[in-house]
């Protein structure tokens, strides 16, 4: 176990697992931990399906078909476009891009690194899928983003690294297909479980902007 400084300090977006399995018991005890997570009137909205072994080589093999052929993703959640975001996030994700720009040509390997990595889905040995039952209102997406940074800090904890991406929920319907969903079954995010590797990529730190920046304490 970690002290929580150092829990959030380890938690990281990593683009490239290895190929080692994450024990049963393990994720188990991660949903488990996430299961704290506060929600209105403890409505705990959430379901959790744990895509791994032949379901997760099928969701691979599937959207790597379907991204390599061009198909346009539709996720459950509407895509939101940086156009349709406020000044100030359109500013950090700029400056995101440019660092990773940056980062990626001093370390001559290209902007094909990163689109690698997303096409293999991560290389992830589980895709966690988030799902509520229709209707989704907004508490419902708000009380799911919570459960899932619990997850992701509880994953941390057992050594585990994430990664939260549109990528592992674009093809809605697929998934549905082939984790049995019904059509009420929304899916609001997918997760990358897995060990980080040693890829380049995996090094890339994202910015903060300076809590000052952010923070006003009234009195």
């Amino acid at each position: 176990m970690m002290d929580f400084e150092r829990v959030l300090e380890a938690r990281h977006s990593e683009r490239a697992f290895r190929d080692q399995v994450i024990p049963t018991t393990t994720l188990k005890k991660i949903v488990n931990q996430a299961q704290l997570t506060p929600s209105w009137a403890n409505a705990q909205p959430w379901q959790v399906v744990i895509a791994t072994g032949k379901t997760l080589n099928e969701i691979q093999s599937v959207f790597q078909r379907r991204t390599e052929q061009g198909v346009a993703g539709s996720s459950d959640l509407e895509i939101a476009h940086r156009t349709n975001w406020a000044e100030a996030p359109r500013r950090n994700m700029a400056t995101w891009s440019n660092d990773l720009g940056r980062y990626l040509a001093e370390k001559n390997v290209g902007a094909s690194a990163y689109g690698t990595s997303q096409l293999s889905l991560f290389n992830s040995p589980a895709l966690v899928y988030l799902i509520v039952p229709a209707p989704v209102n907004s508490w419902e997406t708000f009380d799911t983003g919570a459960f899932a940074q619990t997850l992701m800090l509880s994953a941390a904890n057992q050594g585990v690294q994430s990664m939260p991406a549109y990528e592992i929920v674009k093809y809605p319907d697929e998934l549905r297909r082939i984790l049995k969903l019904n059509s009420g079954q929304k899916i609001l995010m997918g997760i990358a479980l897995g060990y980080a590797d040693e890829s380049v990529i995996n090094g890339f730190r994202t910015s903060r902007v300076a809590t000052d920046d952010i923070l006003t304490i009234q009195d």
